[in-house]
């Protein structure tokens, strides 16, 4: 028992030694109040503006070559003077022109790029008018306060500038494919031959060169078409372009067309075609002589293409055999042909023209000739010319035959003369010639044959056309 009152003894004592603690606490924190104590902590005032800033704001800005461009630098106070400097440090004060500045009335100094240029790239900046005016005593860290800068990044697209799309190099020699391909960043370039990559790496026949394709030892194997593609791959974009150069190689002429009879005849009132066909690059010239001598008059005609010369002689007399020299040049050689027109027999015409077959889309005809007596065998006639219109085409043409088609058959190819690709239910109108080495014979009488009508099959009847086929194998 004493020993309980004895601890409540002890706990009543810290208790009231603990109230005069807090009494003395609470009486020292009221009598801070009455003498003027601090007042509560107030939050940190935001950071002041800066006095220049950029609209847009961000440090770089990349733009391609011809491009526009406008970027406003602002003041807080509207009646701050402001101006412009160009990576070269001077001031733009022209309001006109490709790059010049524009004063707004809201505070704003613009800075317009009319048609950005590769010179423009570098670090803008707008400052306050007077800034950075040579005073000695100079404070480094202010001024930077009162400056606002970008950096103008500017990229070129790819071009191929002067590249010829077609080029020329000489045979048996080394030769360049000028390629010229500009761009910032710079791409990278790559080669196609015909569509099939060239692998330049530890070639022995081609170089990538920094302006082309490097060729060793050019042949006419590697004429054809060769594409310059050029791509890159940047961080902030990529693209490709590509041009395709037709390379052809400088060589000698030389017969490309074997065919070309040496001896070929003619009879007088008929027609004859003299053919002379050459390779040559640059394309060679044709000239004909007859006889060695320059051919006159006005019956005659030339047709000359690239790479051959089609001499036609209308034969007026006897006077017009002989030989035909044709003379082939270009600046590397030159090669020369003889061709010795000699008579022959004028081909008896068809004495039997008639249809054999209809079709809606040809006819196949019954064309014969009697055997020519007193003539070699050679000079039999060996095959047809049939000339054909529609009757529309013939009407259109005023019956001008010369705007007629044309098919040719000859006996070797079998006696079955068929004309294809005509239109169903279609009149046309038809004549026909023998052939033999010395030309054609005169026309026959003009026939008209008429091909048969097509069925008429109307989609939206399959269904019943199926139900009858069914029908019919069951």
């Amino acid at each position: 028992m004493d020993t309980l009152i004895a601890l409540c003894s002890l706990l009543l004592l810290l208790l009231s030694q603990n109230a005069a603690i807090l009494g003395q606490l609470d009486s020292t924190s009221s009598g801070g109040r009455g003498s003027g104590s601090l007042p509560p902590a107030t939050p940190p005032p935001p950071p002041p503006q800066p006095p220049l800033s950029l609209q847009p704001s961000t440090p770089s800005i990349m733009h391609f070559v011809n491009e526009s461009f406008i970027i406003f630098c602002q003041t807080v106070q509207k009646d701050i003077d402001t101006k412009w400097r160009d990576p070269s440090g001077q001031t733009r004060e022209n309001t006109k022109g490709r790059v010049h500045i524009e004063k707004k009335t809201t505070g704003l100094l613009a800075l317009v790029f009319e048609h950005i240029a590769l010179e423009d790239r570098g670090n803008w900046t707008c400052e306050l008018n007077g800034s950075g005016n040579g005073n000695g005593n100079r404070n480094v860290n202010v001024e930077r306060e009162f400056l606002a800068s970008f950096e103008l990044l500017v990229n070129q697209k790819i071009s191929f500038g002067k590249t010829e799309q077609v080029q020329s190099v000489r045979e048996g020699r080394d030769a360049m494919v000028n390629c010229f391909v500009e761009g910032l960043p710079a791409p990278e370039v790559s080669w196609l031959y015909n569509g099939e990559y060239i692998n330049t790496v530890n070639s022995t026949k081609h170089n990538r060169l920094s302006n082309g394709l490097y060729i060793r030892n050019v042949s006419q194997a590697d004429a054809g078409e060769y594409t310059c593609r050029a791509m890159r791959i940047t961080p902030t974009f990529s693209d490709s372009d590509q041009i395709t150069i037709l390379l052809r190689i400088q060589h000698k002429p030389h017969w490309f067309f074997n065919e070309t009879l040496p001896l070929q005849y003619a009879y007088v009132g008929g027609a004859v075609n003299l053919s002379c066909d050459a390779m040559g690059e640059p394309p060679p010239s044709f000239t004909w002589l007859h006889n060695n001598k320059r051919i006159m008059g006005f019956n005659h005609r030339i047709f000359v293409a690239d790479y051959g010369a089609t001499l036609q002689l209308q034969m007026r007399n006897t006077s017009q055999f002989g030989d035909y020299k044709c003379k082939v040049a270009n600046p590397l050689g030159m090669l020369e042909r003889v061709i010795k027109l000699r008579p022959g027999p004028k081909p008896l015409g068809p004495r039997r023209f008639q249809l054999k077959k209809l079709y809606t889309n040809g006819f196949e005809l019954d064309i014969q000739t009697p055997w020519m007596s007193n003539v070699s065998d050679e000079m039999q006639i060996y095959g047809y010319r049939v000339a054909y219109m529609s009757n529309n085409e013939f009407k259109f043409s005023a019956g001008n035959w010369s705007y007629a088609k044309q098919r040719d058959f000859s006996f070797h190819g079998g006696k079955h003369f068929i004309i294809p690709h005509l239109e169903a239910n279609t009149t046309y109108l038809m004549r026909a010639a023998s052939r033999n080495l010395a030309g054609l014979s005169d026309w026959s009488a003009v026939k008209t044959f008429t091909t048969a009508a097509g069925c008429s099959w109307s989609p939206w009847l399959y269904p019943a056309y199926g139900l009858i086929l069914a029908l019919i194998w069951t």
